[in-house]
């Protein structure tokens, strides 16, 4: 795989597919996509409160892409519903 510049986009969107579920990270190890992510995917799942869900908010809010702010939000829901009940 070619290297290419950082692409704070690709950063973004990938670790919106992964956190999601919408794409797993073999699926992102199988392809030729630039791997960026927000955080290191082989830790510990993503808890509710973790930082990265605000900088994912703020950055699709930015780019006025609401509909992943609603899955991520919701995704936080259920996660803090998860650990609570």
């Amino acid at each position: 795989m070619e290297h290419t510049n950082f692409d704070e986009d690709i950063c973004f969107n990938n670790t919106y597919l992964l956190i999601t579920g919408k794409k797993t990270i073999k699926e992102f190890l199988d392809s030729d996509a630039d791997l960026w992510f927000l955080h290191n995917p082989e830790d510990q799942p993503l808890r509710h409160n973790n930082p990265i869900y605000e900088e994912l908010l703020t950055y699709f809010i930015y780019t006025e892409e609401y509909e992943k702010c609603q899955e991520i939000v919701n995704l936080q829901t259920k996660l803090k519903q998860i650990i609570y009940n």
